[in-house]
C-alpha cells in the first residue's frame, strides 16, 4: 500500500489542510464542490493536494490566461506530480512565431496554416515530434529554473528542435495533472481535436477564477470590422474564379457594417438569413481560398512565409458559423469609422453546463463566487454540488486592519452625471493620489470612454500607463517591474489588464497596494446588456438575472480589482472608491469590506492620503 502524498510546506495556513479534505471527499463522491477562498489563502496548493488526497487518475486544471499557469505549474513541482500544459500553441509556434516579440496569427489563420503545414511535411519542428524521448520533454518541463509556461515552452523549441505545442501533447497520457486555457475544455471542437483519446468522463476538472464563468459565453463571441469584409471579398476575386454568390453575400455584411450607429444595437437574423443559410458554402470557400494561398506562399518562399498568411475569408466564415448557432444574437457597434459586427451566445450555460455535467467531478473556485447557488442558477448545472466558503468557516484570511478604505463621496460615474465636470472632478483627485502616495497605483474605470474622457484631463508629469483594446500584457508587466516606482495604470473593470496582469517584480514579491476604484461599473445600459438579460432571465426568472447581472457582476468586477493588492495575508493595501454610490446600502453589503473613511471635497481627500500612506508603512493602527 502505497503512503499518502506529502503536503510540500511545513505547515498549513488556516483552513488549508480542511479544504485539501473537503476537494478529497467532493472528487470522491463525484460532486461539483464550489470554493469561495480569497486570494493569497492557497487554495491553489490545497486543492492539488486534495486531488492527490482523492487518488483522481486525470486531473484538468483550468485556468483563464496563460499567466495563471505558472503559480500552478510552481505547486505541481512541489508536489513532485508528473504534469502537462496546454496553451496557446500560435504563440510558442517556431515556425510561425520564430520571434518571441512576433504579433501572434489569429487563431483560425494559425490553426489553419499549421493543419497544412503538418499535412504537407513542411514543418520539421513537427516532424521530430514523433521520435522524441518523453523523459526528454519531461526534463524541460520540470527545469528547476523555470516555471513560466512561455519560457519552458520555448525551452522545448531551443533544447529538442521540436513544436512545443505537440511535444507537451505527447505527455497527456503519462500525466496525472494537465494545466490548460479554458477553451481546452469548454470549447469541444477544441476539446476532441486536442485532448483525444481522453473524454470528459475520464477528468476531475479543477476551474479556477469560476466566477469568470458567468461570461463564458464570450469564448464563442466573434466581430468582423466592415476593412474585414472589404479584404475578403477581394480575396475571393483573387484566388476562386467566378465565385459570385459568396461575393453578394459578403457584399450584404459589408453595407450592414458600413451603417453608422452611436452605441450598440441588435439586429435580427432576418436581416442576415441568406448569409446564415449558406455557411457552408462560405466556410467551403474560405478553405479554397487558404488552400491557394498556402500553395502560393510555399511556391514563392521557405515554409516560415505561412506565418504571414492571413485570410479575411476566415474570418468571415467563423463568424458567420457563430451566427448560424441557434442561440446566437448579432449585434452592431460603433468602431473607428465603420461599424463592427458581433455575433455571441449570452447564455453561459449553453458553454459549461454539458462538459461540467459529465466529468467525474468538479472543483469550481474563486474569491468572487457570488452565492451558493452560482453553479445551479448561472451555469445551469443539475448534478450534486455542494458550497464552500473558506473564511465563513475558517475565519477572515486577510485581517481588515491590513486595509484602509476611502470612499469619495462627492463624484460618480452615474450615467446620466457623466459631465465634463465631474471628469474634471475625478481627474483632480486622481491627480493629488498620484503626486501624494508613492508606489504603483492602479485605477479602474467601467468603460473604455470613462476612462479616456477622464484621463485626458489628468496633467502630462502624472506617470501614466492607460489601457487600450491593443495593449498587450506583457508590455504592463514589463512597465510594472522596470523604474516606474509611480507609475499609474488606467484600466478597465472586467479587462484583461486587471484580471491578467501581475503586479509583482521578478521574484514574485507583490508591487502593488493602492487600487483606486472611478465609479460603480454597472453593465453598460445597450442593447447588449438588455438582449443578454433576457437570456439569462428565460432560464431563472427576470429577478434572478438582473440581480446576477447587475449587483452581483457589478461587485465581482470591483472585488477583483482591489484584490490585485492583496496577495498574502501579511499584505497591506490602501483602496480609494470614487463614487457616492458606495454608501448605498446594498452595495455596501455586497462589498463586505470596512469603510474607513468618507470624504467630500479635496480637504477630506488629503487627510485620507496622509492616513493611507501612514497605514501602508504600517505604523500606528488604520
Amino acid at each position: 500500500m502505497s503512503s499518502p502524498p506529502r503536503f510540500p510546506y511545513s505547515e498549513y495556513r488556516r483552513g488549508q489542510r480542511e479544504l485539501a479534505e473537503e476537494i478529497k471527499s467532493s472528487i470522491i463522491n463525484g460532486e461539483v464542490l464550489v470554493v469561495r477562498a480569497p486570494t493569497g489563502f492557497g487554495k491553489t496548493i490545497s486543492v492539488l493536494y486534495g486531488a492527490l488526497l482523492a487518488g483522481a487518475e486525470k486531473v484538468l486544471y483550468l485556468v483563464r490566461t496563460v499567466n495563471e499557469i505558472e503559480p500552478v505549474v510552481r505547486e505541481l513541482k512541489r508536489l513532485k506530480a508528473s504534469f502537462t500544459m496546454l496553451f496557446s500553441a500560435r504563440r510558442t509556434c517556431p515556425l510561425m512565431s520564430p520571434g518571441r516579440s512576433t504579433i501572434p496569427l489569429p487563431p483560425e489563420d494559425f490553426w489553419e496554416n499549421c493543419r497544412l503545414a503538418r499535412a504537407r511535411g513542411v514543418c520539421e519542428y513537427y516532424s521530430r515530434v514523433e521520435k522524441l524521448d518523453l523523459d526528454d520533454v519531461k526534463g524541460v518541463l520540470n527545469d528547476p529554473l523555470a516555471s513560466g509556461p512561455l519560457r519552458l515552452a520555448w525551452g522545448i523549441a531551443e533544447r529538442l528542435r521540436a513544436c512545443p505545442f505537440f511535444s507537451l501533447r505527447l505527455l497527456l497520457e503519462d500525466s496525472l495533472f494537465i494545466v490548460a486555457t479554458y477553451p481546452y475544455f469548454f470549447k469541444r471542437d477544441i476539446f476532441e481535436m486536442v485532448l483525444e483519446p481522453l473524454r470528459y468522463e475520464d477528468l476531475v476538472v479543477i476551474v479556477d477564477e469560476a466566477h469568470t464563468l458567468m461570461n463564458a459565453h464570450s469564448m464563442l463571441e466573434y466581430r468582423i470590422r466592415a476593412e474585414d469584409l472589404e479584404k475578403a471579398l477581394g480575396e475571393v476575386k483573387q484566388y476562386t474564379q467566378g465565385y459570385r454568390r459568396v461575393e453578394e453575400l459578403i457584399t450584404m455584411l459589408r453595407r450592414l457594417a458600413g451603417r453608422r450607429v452611436k452605441r450598440v444595437e441588435q439586429l435580427e437574423k432576418d436581416e442576415v438569413s441568406q448569409v446564415l443559410s449558406e455557411v457552408d458554402y462560405i466556410v467551403d470557400t474560405a478553405e479554397e481560398v487558404r488552400e491557394r494561398m498556402v500553395m502560393e506562399a510555399l511556391a514563392a518562399g521557405s515554409p516560415e512565409t505561412l506565418g504571414r498568411i492571413r485570410s479575411y475569408m476566415a474570418r468571415v466564415a467563423n463568424w458567420a458559423l457563430i451566427a448560424s448557432m441557434k442561440e446566437s444574437h448579432i449585434f452592431i457597434e460603433p468602431g473607428n469609422g465603420d461599424s463592427i459586427l458581433v455575433a455571441t451566445p449570452l447564455d453561459p450555460a449553453i458553454i459549461v453546463k454539458e462538459p461540467l455535467e459529465r466529468v467525474k467531478a468538479a472543483v469550481l473556485m474563486s474569491g468572487t463566487i457570488p452565492t451558493r447557488d452560482f453553479s445551479r442558477e448561472v451555469l445551469g448545472i443539475e448534478r450534486s454540488s455542494r458550497f464552500l466558503d473558506v473564511e465563513l468557516l475558517y475565519g477572515r484570511f486577510t485581517p481588515s486592519g491590513n486595509i484602509y478604505t476611502t470612499v469619495v463621496a462627492d463624484v460618480t460615474t452615474r450615467y446620466v452625471e457623466r459631465t465634463g465636470y465631474m471628469y474634471r472632478r475625478i481627474a483632480s483627485y486622481l491627480t493629488f493620489i498620484s503626486r501624494n502616495m508613492p508606489g504603483l497605483k492602479l485605477a479602474v474605470y467601467p468603460s473604455y470612454e470613462v476612462m479616456n474622457g477622464i484621463v485626458e484631463k489628468i496633467p502630462v508629469d502624472v506617470d501614466m500607463l492607460v489601457e487600450a483594446r491593443g495593449t498587450s500584457i506583457d508590455e504592463v508587466e514589463s512597465r510594472v517591474r522596470g523604474d516606474n516606482s509611480d507609475l499609474l495604470i488606467n484600466a478597465v473593470a472586467g479587462g484583461k489588464l486587471v484580471e491578467g496582469v501581475e503586479f509583482t517584480d521578478y521574484e514574485g514579491r507583490n508591487l502593488l497596494g493602492i487600487v483606486i476604484i472611478v465609479g460603480v461599473p454597472f453593465p453598460q445600459p445597450d442593447a447588449y446588456t438588455k438582449a443578454q438579460l433576457d437570456a439569462l432571465a428565460k432560464r431563472i426568472g427576470e429577478g434572478k438575472a438582473r440581480e446576477y447581472l447587475y449587483k452581483h457582476g457589478t461587485i465581482i468586477r470591483v472585488k477583483q480589482a482591489l484584490g490585485r493588492a492583496v496577495r498574502s495575508p501579511n499584505d497591506r493595501a490602501a483602496y480609494f472608491l470614487l463614487d457616492y454610490r458606495y454608501l448605498r446600502r446594498d452595495i455596501r453589503e455586497l462589498m463586505n469590506i470596512r469603510y474607513d473613511a468618507v470624504v467630500k471635497n479635496l480637504y477630506g481627500l488629503a487627510q485620507a492620503v496622509r492616513a493611507s500612506v501612514i497605514h501602508l508603512k504600517g505604523n500606528g493602527e488604520s
